[in-house]
């Protein structure tokens, strides 16, 4: 047992050891401390218009959102799950959108942020199109320099790390004023510099690209994989992450890492923390070749465990990870809750369950979306 002071300057410890601005501190915490022994879960049945069944759900500032990606559209609730109204859809027009790769609400000060294809496209509040940003990628090597001799700060190579359908391509806002710019989490293909068949891939090439918002340009690319990738050899069906802000910390989850890496505002690896999850299946199906990767994608992600969708709830200082111990296709995943970087529970939950943020003392999470039984759907729940 901890004295009441005690305790306090445990809970403390790992706040200050990641507060610490020196770019060189690489500090790894490990520590869990159950203080929730419960979850509550409450399914919320939403009245909506016809849906395809493939999408996702944001949550912001009390309002929900649900976007369908096949028809393009947005439908708007409050926090009790009432429709305000179903917006965009598919066309050219100055409500419309043909693509909805991502979707942030209210990222920026001039409304909803659109990730297309190509661009990024702000929305106002009603959903009237403001202004379409290219995305460029800021490099002068030549077609065949990169071919040839294909180096990681070499961002003519990159493009931008869509998830696939059915989860938000998410991406995130940083910075302010003159200095904004918007992090979006890029992948590399290429013939000998890849996931598949090359060391180097998962030693130095990047993982998120900074975009300026002043030069519609990708300018400079920062972050590399977990080490544990090529502990594990050659599994690029499990090379993703996801990721999240706490303050102006930067919060990056592998999938096959159970510690989560934290980067400052000069984008520096500054520390790592969590916790395994509870029986983890770490075999891992290995590839030989790129065809087999393929071929294989789905299949792999049924047969090992891995970590999925991380959120920070501000209101509530609380950390949220899914995880899927033995792979999907199981009808259920876990979700671990973490304090000042300690693990402080660890619930058995839906399977497609993914926090998005909070009401009061109640959760909310993305949520079933069941086009056969014609039914969607968000959970909220709380913590015992």
């Amino acid at each position: 047992m901890y004295s009441k002071n005690a305790w306090f300057t445990f809970m403390l410890l790992p706040y200050f050891l990641f507060s610490c601005e020196n770019p060189k501190t690489n500090t790894t915490i490990q520590e869990k401390e159950i203080l929730y022994s419960g979850i509550a879960v409450d399914t919320v049945y939403l009245v909506k218009d016809d849906f395809s069944g493939i999408g996702f759900f944001q949550f912001s500032q009390g309002e929900l959102y649900f976007v369908d990606q096949i028809f393009s559209t947005v439908s708007k609730y409050n926090a009790s799950g009432e429709l305000i109204g179903t917006f965009l859809g598919k066309g050219d027009g100055p409500s419309e959108q043909n693509n909805i790769q991502g979707f942030v609400p209210k990222a920026l000060e001039e409304g909803h942020v659109v990730l297309d294809n190509f661009e990024l496209v702000i929305f106002d509040s009603n959903f009237v199109r403001q202004k379409r940003l290219p995305i460029a990628w800021n490099h002068s090597d030549s077609y065949q320099e990169m071919l040839d001799n294909p180096k990681a700060e070499m961002l003519g190579l990159y493009e931008i790390a869509w998830k696939m359908k059915g989860e938000n391509s998410a991406f995130l806002p940083v910075g302010k004023d003159a200095q904004r710019s918007i992090l979006l989490p890029i992948s590399m293909s290429h013939p000998t510099l890849n996931g598949y068949i090359s060391e180097e891939y998962y030693k130095n090439v990047y993982t998120f690209g900074r975009y300026d918002l002043s030069l519609n340009k990708i300018e400079t690319g920062f972050g590399n994989r977990s080490e544990e990738y090529l502990r594990h050899g050659f599994i690029p069906n499990f090379d993703f992450f996801h990721f999240t802000t706490k303050g102006d910390s930067i919060l990056v989850s592998f999938g096959i890492d159970p510690l989560i890496h934290v980067y400052n505002q000069d984008f520096k690896l500054i520390g790592k923390f969590g916790w395994p999850g509870e029986e983890m299946n770490v075999n891992y199906p290995k590839t030989q070749t790129i065809e087999e990767a393929i071929d294989n994608y789905k299949t792999d992600l049924e047969k090992a465990g891995f970590y999925h969708h991380i959120y920070f709830d501000s209101a509530s200082q609380l950390l949220f990870r899914t995880y899927f111990p033995d792979g999907l296709e199981k009808g259920k995943s876990r979700l671990q809750v973490f304090k000042n970087h300690i693990l402080v529970g660890d619930f058995e939950v839906p399977e497609r369950f993914r926090v998005l943020g909070s009401e009061g003392s109640t959760f909310i999470a993305d949520g079933i979306l069941d086009e056969e039984k014609d039914k969607l759907g968000i959970f909220k729940f709380s913590l015992k």
